[in-house]
């Protein structure tokens, strides 16, 4: 049984390895994304006016619609390490950016982050589409279910005496023996954030199976919709809300939270979407994070997230696994160990690769080869 486990783990490690080390390396650094964009595009993200009231987000529509000739579709509110406003017209791609404190137009870009877009890209589906996103959950599956489990259980020694061995690295070890260390007992100890991590990460990817699988666990009395089959009612010759009306819409519901995302409808069918927030700053904890899918022509309501009252499942995915996964759960604590821990998927793939040319030099010396016989890969 053990040589199997083994062989099981060092091929899939082997393959899957690369993809969750780039994962792991882009995922690293997109912990600190809200600074990374503000220090790389501050005259798009600071504000003029840090201590001053924003403007009214009405006023910044208008001076958008006037500017642009175009009706306004989409509303990012400032928050976080953003402090201004960041706007779509329709007809345009560009994401407009205008100064909470003047109202004045800043400047635009084609991604709402700049460079760390195409990073979260690349981490997410490798810059390749939907195949990509199979992918990269499939690898981040793979990670939670064969890599973790495969590598404990050949990581718990034969004998209770030889468990101090798999805990610390051995000093004064020669490099190969350093190598070995470094992948058993980093594997060891960074297994249950990694766990973790590619549970929450493998969501994003596979949101609909992840929730109905969470469901079923919960005990749910009722399926979590899916947002995006969610559609309005269509009535012809009647006009969709525009989005002032989408704003009075907003501003009676929650107002106790504050604006996140307001984004109109697509097309015909589709529903108008606001999202919420508890705080404007990043907070440790779960997150709130209200959302409100709205029928186009009457405002009604198709489907509310609430993360006070929803059911158990749905708050676990929704309240907890975005801050889990980006590592805000423990605020700045967590947040640079999830620096760290990003880097373990590509140092457990380079150590476990290290190990396997090791034994296959070792082997071919000894005139015999056993493919990764006693390899532990990620």
């Amino acid at each position: 049984m053990r040589k199997f486990i083994l062989q099981v783990h060092l091929w899939v490690g082997l393959t899957a390895g690369a993809v969750l080390a780039v994962m792991g390396f882009t995922g690293s650094l997109y912990v600190f994304q809200p600074e990374l964009t503000v220090a790389l595009y501050p005259e798009l993200y600071k504000t003029s006016q840090p201590d001053g009231t924003p403007v009214d987000v009405r006023t910044i529509v208008q001076n958008a619609e006037q500017q642009f000739g175009k009706e306004v579709i989409s509303i990012n509110f400032p928050m976080r390490e953003l402090e201004n406003y960041i706007l779509k017209v329709e007809g345009n791609k560009q994401w407009l950016f205008f100064d909470a404190g003047t109202g004045r137009y800043l400047g635009q870009m084609e991604n709402r982050r700049g460079i760390m877009d195409d990073l979260l890209d690349l981490h997410r589906n490798l810059t390749i589409g939907e195949n990509g996103v199979l992918i990269t959950r499939t690898c981040a599956l793979l990670l939670a279910f064969v890599l973790l489990s495969s590598g404990l259980y050949m990581w718990w020694p034969k004998k209770k005496r030889n468990l101090k061995d798999g805990l610390r690295l051995k000093p004064n070890a020669s490099f190969k023996r350093r190598n070995y260390d470094l992948h058993n007992v980093f594997g060891f100890y960074f297994s249950i954030p990694l766990l973790l991590a590619a549970i929450t990460g493998a969501y994003f990817g596979f949101q609909e199976k992840t929730q109905q699988v969470v469901d079923t666990l919960t005990l749910a009395k009722e399926p979590t919709p899916y947002v995006k089959k969610l559609q309005s009612a269509y009535q012809a010759g009647v006009p969709p809300l525009d989005i002032y009306q989408a704003l009075d819409r907003m501003d009676q519901l929650y107002p106790a939270y504050k604006p996140r995302t307001l984004v109109l409808a697509p097309d015909s069918l589709a529903t108008l979407n606001l999202t919420y927030l508890a705080s404007k700053e990043l907070e440790a904890g779960p997150q709130y994070r209200p959302m409100v899918y709205l029928d186009q022509y009457t405002g009604g309501i198709v489907y509310d997230y609430n993360p006070e009252t929803a059911p158990i499942g749905r708050k676990l995915t929704r309240n907890w696994f975005v801050p889990i996964h980006f590592g805000e759960l423990g605020g700045w604590v967590t947040r640079v160990l999830w620096f760290f821990l990003g880097l373990m998927p590509g140092t457990l793939w380079i150590t476990g690769l290290l190990i396997w040319t090791g034994k296959k030099k070792k082997n071919k010396k000894r005139g015999y080869s056993i493919p990764g016989k006693r390899v532990v890969a990620l």
